[in-house]
């Protein structure tokens, strides 16, 4: 099995190099054939020299100017052959054995066409721990509702965890879509789901990186968001989704372990929105003072009508 990884990079050099080695250390030993595609913007910040270090390990590498982010993927692509496919932003990070277990994944079970990480895994800008985040699953109809990004629930799907098979990619046309600037990756998402539903991994993946330019080009990125979930909820697109979603855990069973599926439905139940189950929580809270409240004249009105008729303890004289 060969996997195609992709890094689009600019005037990313304080990250590069161990984003680049942290591809190259999970490519020893998976047990897949690493494609490795670096595009570069056309760096001035010393990237050149970074990249020229690696250079044997790219099956094949350009720094020249392009139109963007998406625009260097869609080209590095192009340039692949690999059966399973991802991208790896200039300053996120891979772990030992991310690729070794998206090859076991697609090895093991030829149904998934695409899938994710439920470990979201975030580390600072000088690469030290930030947290991790457990999410139970990613539903497509919950997708298109708003409720896996978006003002509803900001929990979205990890781009750099998401890994998915060549015959999806080749379906939604070979490329991302060019809509948008920011939220590409989102977009690409939502044409994934109108396919196949997304297998959600419970290990981490990979490492988003907090940085400067991922902080400033938040607010835009939620911009385009909200247009495309504004465009989805006109054209009712989830209605065509299949409901509920699927997660893939390992097991230990007798000293060996084993990867297994699970299918989850009625994902609106388990969806709730964060908003709506804190106001949920709030008006159950309240409900419960406002009984305890209205309870205590009336325990104590009983107290007063049974004071007459109470008897002494034996022991008390």
């Amino acid at each position: 099995m060969k996997i195609s990884i992709v890094t689009p990079s600019y005037n990313q050099a304080a990250h590069l190099d161990q984003t680049i080695r942290s591809v190259l250390l999970a490519a020893d030993g998976c047990g897949a054939e690493l494609e490795y595609v670096l595009v570069d913007g056309g760096s001035t910040d010393g990237s050149r020299k970074i990249i020229d270090a690696h250079s044997s390990r790219f099956a094949w590498w350009c720094s020249e100017k392009d139109a963007g982010q998406y625009d260097a993927i869609n080209k590095g692509f192009s340039k692949t052959t690999g059966e399973i496919m991802g991208w790896l932003n200039s300053s996120d990070l891979y772990f030992p054995w991310t690729l070794s277990t998206v090859r076991e994944i697609f090895e093991t079970f030829p149904e998934v066409q695409w899938i994710t990480a439920l470990r979201k895994f975030c580390v600072q800008e000088d690469g030290s721990f930030e947290g991790m985040q457990k999410m139970p699953g990613f539903a497509g109809r919950c997708y298109y509702a708003g409720m896996h990004g978006g003002p509803k629930n900001s929990d979205f799907i990890q781009q750099e965890t998401v890994f998915w098979r060549r015959g999806l990619w080749e379906k939604i046309g070979s490329r991302i879509p060019d809509r948008c600037k920011y939220a590409a990756d989102f977009h690409l998402w939502g044409e994934f789901f109108k396919l196949a539903p997304v297998y959600g991994l419970d290990a981490p993946l990979a490492g988003f990186r907090f940085h400067g330019d991922s902080r400033s080009t938040a607010d835009r990125y939620m911009g385009e968001v909200n247009a495309l979930l504004e465009d989805w909820k006109k054209t009712r697109a989830k209605k065509h989704i299949s409901r509920g979603f699927c997660t893939i855990m390992r097991h230990w069973e007798d000293g060996k372990s084993s990867w297994t599926i699970k299918r989850h439905g009625g994902e609106e139940f388990i969806w709730i929105t964060k908003i709506l189950e804190q106001k949920v929580t709030e008006f159950l809270w309240g409900l419960c003072s406002l009984f305890y409240l209205m309870l205590k004249p009336l325990l104590f009105t009983v107290r007063i009508f049974l004071w007459p008729f109470r008897k002494k303890a034996p022991w008390r004289y």
